[in-house]
């Protein structure tokens, strides 16, 4: 993000909103809350000074800006626009596949030669794993859709659209879970939703069908 790519007034908006977004907190003197101040002030005067003066604060304003946008994750808590979505973050992290058995995905290849003839019983246990592979790849991805959803307020969001591009993984990130919100019409929202509940209620079946296995299995080891 530099200032070159992009006008001084559109870096004077993206202040605005975050100091809209901090509501002025004063309660503790803290660097960060010195620039959100620092900011405001120069933002008034370029919008009411002329000549020199106004050319001297809109650049101080924007220089503090980048200072800001360029720190915003070491924010303390209270100032920081987007701290709800640490949450998020954390989760996502939680994701890494390195701690995944890699051969799984090493075997897509071969799709084609599986054996046609293969056993009933065989195939059926195969099917229920990559069954479950899908529905729980959608339901993790409906779950961190929820959750960005109750993470980014109405104040955030309006930072987010006006954030300059390159500014950063995590606003990519955040602005993933923003950028398709009005894409569909109601019709269309419903029906995804309904294929939704269909997964789901899928899902459950072979949740039912691994109950009925271990139960199985443990009259076995009785006898």
């Amino acid at each position: 993000m530099e200032s070159s790519e992009i006008t001084n007034q559109e870096v004077i908006n993206l202040g605005k909103a975050i100091i809209t977004e901090l509501g002025m907190i004063i309660d503790c003197n803290t660097p960060a809350r010195w620039l959100v101040h620092y900011i405001a002030e120069n933002i008034h005067k370029s919008e009411n000074c002329q000549g020199e003066e106004k050319e001297s604060a809109e650049r101080k304003c924007v220089d503090a800006i980048f200072k800001l946008w360029h720190h915003r994750s070491e924010l303390p808590r209270g100032i920081n626009p987007f701290s709800e979505f640490d949450s998020v973050f954390r989760g996502l992290s939680r994701l890494d596949n390195s701690s995944q058995k890699p051969y799984f995905n090493e075997f897509s290849q071969f799709d084609h030669q599986i054996d046609p003839e293969e056993t009933a019983e065989s195939k059926q246990w195969v099917d229920i794993a990559t069954s479950i592979d899908k529905v729980a790849k959608e339901l993790v991805s409906e779950s961190f859709n929820s959750a960005a959803a109750s993470a980014i307020t109405e104040k955030s969001k309006k930072i987010l659209k006006l954030a300059p591009e390159d500014s950063g993984e995590d606003i990519r990130i955040m602005l993933s879970f923003i950028s398709d919100e009005e894409a569909n019409s109601k019709e269309n929202e419903i029906k995804a939703i309904e294929s939704k509940i269909d997964k789901v209620e899928a899902l459950k079946s072979i949740c039912d069908t691994f109950i009925e296995k271990y139960q199985y299995d443990i009259t076995q080891i009785d006898k």
